[in-house]
């Protein structure tokens, strides 16, 4: 198995692993250990059945059963089918996650880890860009810094300030989605490194200030954090197996495909801690 960077900001490809064989002890603990490392790692592209990827997703985490049900797959409800051809809210197709934003930021306890499993690929186009969000803090200038140290924010479902369209939810799935308030800056539970902790596709306001003042804040954040130096893009292929550290990243999908070409995925999320 050979580990390749994939770029400067972070990422990284897996080669020479066969994920239909089972995965020994000293290997899985050099792909977590890689993923701490890069944030975004690629394992390759493979041929799997839905039992053989959930049991991918175990090497780094337990998963976890994800909020809108009628994503889910049957026989293994932890993996959810993630397509422009989801129903959305007119029925039409239509690229979900298009704006920056973090896996789970709504929940108490964020998902650790995302991964995606590319089904169906575009002809072109529809990579998916990432945040390098430690990157992002630690080349903070140190007034806008300052501003945010010990400032928490409030995530919300249906944030005011999304910048994308969101799944509309059963009554049930509201009633286990009310707002949560997390930190800016989050301290990694593994390697306790810091980190902008920011999903603008979900954050209504920072606790404690005006909305303007809060608007000016997050705006601020947004405009440095959105920066090409702090980004990394992964060009899919198909078949690729992608799994990211929501802890300390952000990304995208973008939307410069064909849209009646079909984008999908299965996504196994990866149950998390309460940010701190």
């Amino acid at each position: 198995m050979r580990i390749t960077e994939s770029g400067d900001v972070m990422g990284a490809r897996v080669s020479g692993l066969d994920l239909q064989d089972a995965v020994d002890a000293e290997t899985a603990g050099r792909l977590n250990r890689a993923l701490l490392d890069y944030l975004v790692l690629c394992l390759g592209s493979h041929r799997l059945d839905v039992q053989q990827y959930a049991h991918v997703g175990r090497i780094f985490g337990t998963p976890q059963v994800q909020l809108l049900a009628d994503y889910r797959l049957d026989e293994v409800p932890e993996v959810t089918v993630i397509s422009n051809y989801n129903k959305m809210n007119d029925g039409a197709p239509h690229v979900r996650a298009t704006y920056w934003h973090t896996d789970d930021s709504y929940f108490a306890r964020p998902a650790k880890a995302t991964m995606l499993y590319a089904k169906a690929l575009p002809a072109s186009g529809g990579d998916t860009s990432f945040i390098n969000c430690r990157a992002v803090l630690e080349a903070m200038p140190a007034a806008l810094r300052a501003r945010i140290e010990g400032r928490r924010a409030v995530h919300k479902y249906q944030s005011r300030r999304a910048g994308a369209k969101v799944a509309r939810r059963t009554a049930a799935e509201e009633a286990l989605t009310p707002d949560v308030v997390h930190p800016l800056i989050r301290t990694h539970p593994e390697t306790g490194q810091a980190s902008l902790y920011i999903n603008p596709n979900r954050i209504d306001h920072v606790e404690g200030m005006e909305a303007a003042d809060s608007d000016a804040l997050l705006d601020a954040l947004y405009e440095f954090a959105f920066q090409d130096a702090f980004q990394y893009r992964h060009a899919w292929r198909p078949g690729d197996i992608v799994i990211w550290d929501n802890r300390c990243t952000m990304h995208r999908a973008n939307a410069d495909f064909d849209i009646r070409q079909r984008r999908e995925f299965h996504r196994i999320l990866l149950t998390g801690t309460v940010p701190v």
